[in-house]
């Protein structure tokens, strides 16, 4: 674990650029497709744990896969790196204004028992595929309103922006089609 005053370091030479940034490739599939541009550092929190995490390391993404569990069902799952960059690139782009953005972790992988518990949806992106990749994540900040958030969500191209007002939160999915929704 990197400490706190590196992450904010490397969370403010990534912001530098963050602004100027293309919405990135929604193709790269994995770690050695995903361009250098985009950065690598997430900070986030699920219940009591709090991390700073470089998910470009294995202990850094297994962390992150951690934090972004099934906790009713304990069931750990891959998240798809390009969820991983849009947060990231999300919290480059607050930081590049001076907000530093700790997301709170909702949801991330589900299970089928999980899933249908909470929503129902069969087509649910936070569903795991064969190899245990789920494609959808539900998060909140302190550090700005849900709305904003979506619309930051929405600006970086990657697919599925729902925004949830009453619970204030939103959900984001890479499945490339770029879709939104509200739901209270």
């Amino acid at each position: 674990m990197i400490s706190r005053r590196e992450f904010v370091r490397k969370i403010a030479l990534a912001a530098c650029v963050a602004p100027a940034l293309a919405p990135f490739d929604a193709r790269a599939d994995n770690a050695a497709n995903a361009t250098n541009a985009v950065p690598t550092l997430l900070w986030l929190r699920r219940g009591s744990e709090e991390r700073q995490i470089d998910y470009s390391t294995a202990e850094g993404y297994r962390a992150v896969s951690w934090l972004m569990r099934d906790v009713k069902a304990n069931v750990v799952g891959n998240p798809d790196w390009r969820l991983l960059q849009q947060w990231s690139w999300m919290q480059a782009w607050l930081a590049a204004y001076g907000h530093h953005a700790r997301f709170d972790v909702h949801s991330g992988l589900r299970t089928p028992a999980t899933n249908t518990y909470f929503e129902g949806k069969r087509a649910s992106f936070h569903l795991p595929d064969r190899n245990m990749v789920f494609r959808a994540g539900d998060f909140s900040t302190p550090a700005a309103p849900s709305e904003y958030m979506g619309r930051l969500a929405y600006l970086s191209q990657q697919g599925g922006v729902g925004f949830y007002q009453t619970r204030d939160f939103i959900h984001t999915d890479v499945r490339g089609r770029v879709v939104t929704w509200r739901a209270r």
